[in-house]
């Protein structure tokens, strides 16, 4: 076995089924240790991305609760939060899901970026109350950002508003003198995209749709649609795609979550209605190859209350006598589970494993890459603090279920 070392940080959000209203809170796992950390943040709400300072020093605990979060995560066994600051002190919020869920670290680890309501901020750790606006992104909601090698193109997903699809992306040109002028919206074929990517050593993008399906244009209580799903590959200075790639409904990448491209030029897709990991090498950009990630029998038996929870969830959002349309899309997607998948997966620095983390079954494990082979399978505890304890966030008294979203990975 290859003895890389390196943590993996998912942000932690609670046992609802979108994990779009649950706490907030965040996991560190350390491997070859095989060790886990784990810390909630009373006060912050909807915990959904972790992003790390370069030195390995500093995280941001991106979330949906309009605050800035700035943790310490040098002692794994107190990953504390030394600064936090209402975005609604620059920009006012009608929304819940209009919120800075992804940042961008600069290398001398005291800067960063944010979208805050129409516009992209650049922060300073020393003074979060004054930014500097970068100017408008053009989207109705801006999602995740993610920057090229050379920090001067960002690519940006759009959440979307309540009422409408948004069908769009963005490039940021960090470099045109024009603030006005630095955003290019980009149409989409399908609903929303969400989630994004860069190439690590090109100025070149990746854009994955997002499909659900819904009432009324009420873009709150969805279920997943069971359609086509794409993948746009984006040429970062001129704004326009160069290269597409689209599955059938079938294919099992709906929902996805973590996206990245790994060091052997290879794009990865965590599944969060699939229960999958798909690889796709960019050389070609056709051929794939798909990781179930499914853990072992005797984990999903012991999933009963987490059932019950996504069933009570799945209820609370759709009259069920008229709505089977929804749910049997909703099955379709998950490969007929009621629990929901993939949400946390990147490739270790090496390239040696792949890190997942199931949100629905709330199990960590890390197989070997090449051959698809899982080496390691870990239940995570329920929380058990003054909030987990408290029996109106779950069924019963024993403590709730973490609830695992977006990762990052940093080698030690």
């Amino acid at each position: 076995m290859n003895d890389e070392r390196f943590s993996v940080f998912m942000a932690l959000d609670g046992p609802h089924l979108d994990g779009l209203i649950g706490s907030g809170g965040i996991l560190r796992f350390d491997w070859p240790e095989r060790k886990f950390h784990i810390q909630h943040y009373p006060g912050i709400s909807a915990a959904h991305n972790v992003s790390i300072a370069p030195s390995g020093e500093l995280a941001l605990l991106g979330n949906f609760s309009q605050q800035i979060a700035l943790l310490d995560i040098t002692d794994p066994d107190n990953m504390k939060m030394v600064a936090r600051q209402s975005t609604m002190y620059f920009e006012e919020c009608l929304y819940r899901l209009r919120a800075n869920t992804h940042h961008l670290w600069y290398p001398d680890n005291r800067r960063f970026i944010g979208a805050i309501g129409d516009h992209l901020y650049r922060f300073n750790i020393d003074d979060l109350k004054a930014p500097e606006q970068l100017g408008p992104h053009r989207l109705f909601n801006a999602h995740e950002i993610r920057w090229d090698p050379t920090h001067r193109y960002i690519l940006i997903g759009d959440l979307g508003p309540e009422h409408q699809v948004a069908q769009q992306v963005a490039v940021f040109d960090l470099e045109e003198p024009d603030p006005l002028k630095r955003s290019r919206v980009i149409k989409v074929p399908s609903n929303n995209v969400w989630h994004c990517c860069v190439h690590p050593h090109k100025p070149v993008g990746y854009a994955l749709t997002y499909s659900f399906a819904t009432d009324n244009e009420n873009y709150v209580d969805w279920a997943p649609a069971y359609t086509r799903e794409y993948i746009l590959e984006i040429d970062l200075p001129s704004a326009r795609v160069t290269r597409s790639w689209s599955c059938g409904s079938e294919f099992p990448i709906h929902l996805n979550s973590d996206v990245g491209v790994s060091e052997d030029n290879v794009l990865y897709v965590a599944s969060g209605g699939s229960h999958t990991v798909v690889e796709i090498p960019l050389e070609s950009f056709d051929e794939s190859r798909v990781l179930s990630c499914v853990p072992s029998w005797w984990v999903r038996m012991l999933i009963v209350r987490q059932r019950l929870k996504n069933l009570l969830g799945s209820f609370s959002r759709k009259p069920t006598l008229i709505a089977t349309h929804y749910i049997l899309q909703t099955l379709q997607v998950t490969g007929w589970r009621i629990m929901d998948g993939i949400y946390a997966a990147r490739v270790s620095p090496g390239g040696q494993y792949m890190i997942t983390g199931n949100r629905g079954y709330n199990v960590v494990s890390v197989y070997e890459r090449k051959t698809q082979k899982r080496i390691f399978e870990k239940s995570l505890p329920y929380r058990k603090d003054r909030y987990g304890l408290n029996p109106h966030y779950h069924l019963g008294s024993r403590g709730y279920h973490l609830g695992m979203h977006h990762s990052e990975v940093m080698p030690r």
